[in-house]
């Protein structure tokens, strides 16, 4: 699928949260709380009262427990009142994508005349599944993270082998992670997951674990690289006091690369995070005659839908999509990095174009539901600080797929 704008729509701003790590510093906010700092945010940064905004649209992956319509309680916290337009939508790894496609269909369609899009997702507040019946008949405890399990849960700065134990208990006794069976298992393959479908393919294509991790160590070091310049910062909302992502520092980052054996492991695929980012778009005669000066301009969005293996290489295939409706070249691509060994595929098909230059999701973290949104608030950060004219940010889908976003510098 290649849906191209016919009718310009523009960013007016662009914010996102910072990242923690599951369990960090934002375990305390749901989803539905950091969705309303970026939006808060975004908002601040396009100068648009909130009660101007006629559409929210909100991506969100694990909903358990957030109640009802949780892209509305996001953006009435944030102060966007009651009487407008809202919807919440999954498309798992895309969700924060898919809703910004859908606002671009909205205003396009003339329904809206400004919209706020993005994504949410608190991966620590994800609840846990009833476990079975016991001997006594009654169901084995599955709560909220944070309050007692019965298989107690290991605290922060426990040992990898911890939790690797940890998890170990919770299948045994039939007790599921939503953050884990929501997000990351195939529905169509029972006991399989995203990871062992991307495993399969890199086995299958002769990758090596050297190539693979030499990815995530460039990662992580990006992050660390654009933390310390504060090329991050640029793009950050506060969330209550919490203003830095939490990147996995040195010392576990070697802990990691200690035991990485295998294609996808703890130290090459994208750390569990919490997070929320949010765009706030406009047709571009809208944003003229309300004399707001645009960040950028969304050109086309692509999408490719396949069997679930092949979501590994579907990135590739929605970037080259969207490059060939750009009338300038691409300079920059900005891909959400679900697994390391995606960015050897894109790096061979995109080679001459800058990728990736603050690090991506496997140091930044991935807060599913949002994660689609905040490749565009990064990429629309990277484009405005390092004077690229056209760019695509790109991330693909467990189940099977990927989209991409075309977007100009303004």
């Amino acid at each position: 699928m290649l849906y191209i704008l016919h009718k310009p729509v523009v960013i007016l701003g662009a914010a996102r949260t910072a990242h923690a790590l599951l369990g960090g510093s934002l375990e305390r906010y749901s989803a539905t709380a950091l969705g309303a700092f970026a939006i808060k945010g975004a908002l601040g940064r396009a100068g648009i009262a909130a009660d101007t905004v006629d559409e929210c649209i909100m991506g969100n992956v694990v909903s358990a427990g957030l109640k009802q319509s949780p892209a509305k309680q996001a953006a009435v916290a944030a102060g966007i009142p009651h009487d407008r337009l809202f919807k919440t939508v999954n498309t798992v790894c895309g969700s924060g994508m898919s809703a910004i496609q859908d606002a671009c269909m909205s205003l396009g369609a003339g329904i809206s005349r400004i919209v706020v899009a993005g994504g949410m997702e608190s991966r620590s507040n994800a609840p846990y599944y009833l476990g079975p019946f016991d001997d006594a008949k009654e169901r084995l405890p599955g709560k909220v993270r944070g309050f007692e399990l019965r298989i107690k849960s290991p605290g922060r700065g426990a040992s990898v082998s911890e939790y690797v134990e940890f998890l170990k208990k919770l299948r045994l006794s039939g007790i599921h992670e939503a953050s884990i069976h929501d997000s990351l298992m195939c529905p169509f393959a029972d006991g399989l997951s995203m990871k062992d479908y991307a495993a399969k393919y890199a086995e299958e294509t002769g990758m090596s674990v050297d190539e693979v991790n030499s990815s995530a160590r460039l990662s992580y070091s990006k992050a660390r690289d654009a933390q310390a310049a504060g090329d991050l910062a640029r793009e950050i909302t506060p969330a209550g006091d919490v203003e830095e992502d939490e990147i996995i520092s040195p010392e576990r980052e070697a802990d990691y690369r200690a035991i990485s054996y295998g294609f996808v492991t703890a130290y090459n695929a994208p750390q569990l995070a919490d997070g929320a980012a949010a765009l706030v778009l406009a047709c571009q005669d809208t944003a003229e005659r309300l004399g707001l000066r645009p960040l950028a301009r969304i050109v086309a969005i692509s999408r490719v839908d396949t069997e679930p293996a092949a979501f590994v290489t579907a990135p590739v295939e929605v970037v080259r999509i969207a490059m060939e409706v750009s009338h300038r070249p691409v300079t920059i691509i900005e891909a959400n990095e679900s697994f390391a060994l995606q960015q050897p595929l894109l790096r061979a098909a995109f080679g001459e174009v800058e990728m990736n230059p603050y690090g991506g999701a496997v140091a930044l973290g991935h807060p599913v539901g949002a994660s689609g949104a905040r490749v565009v608030v990064t990429l629309v950060n990277a484009m405005r600080q390092k004077s690229h004219a056209t760019g695509v940010a790109t991330i693909c889908f467990g189940s099977g797929g990927a989209m991409a976003a075309l977007v100009e510098r303004v």
